[in-house]
């Protein structure tokens, strides 16, 4: 295995592991309290909107997907970017 393989392989699971665990906790707590974390919402959602609440609501389905996506593509663009670095000081060391 080349060495931008291994970086890449090496970096993926440098990120994707403690990302994972930490992804299982919150998905472990979620579940656990997902009935008073909605009704404190609810009750903050209707103190200070007027009227939107339907909104809010749906903003709030749809914050772990979005979430998801942007640490996602982040996971991607720091592999990226190591790898590059790495590719790059191979150029330098072949030249």
């Amino acid at each position: 295995m080349g060495k931008k393989q291994f970086t890449a392989v090496f970096w993926t699971l440098f990120l994707a592991i403690p990302f994972t665990a930490l992804a299982l906790s919150l998905a472990a707590y979620l579940t656990e309290n997902l009935g008073r974390i909605m009704a404190d919402f609810n009750e903050f959602s209707m103190a200070y909107s007027a009227g939107s609440k339907g909104l809010i609501v749906e903003m709030a389905a749809r914050w772990p997907e979005v979430a998801g996506m942007i640490i996602g593509q982040l996971v991607l663009m720091t592999i990226l970017l190591f790898t590059w670095r790495s590719q790059k000081t191979e150029n330098q060391h072949n030249a």
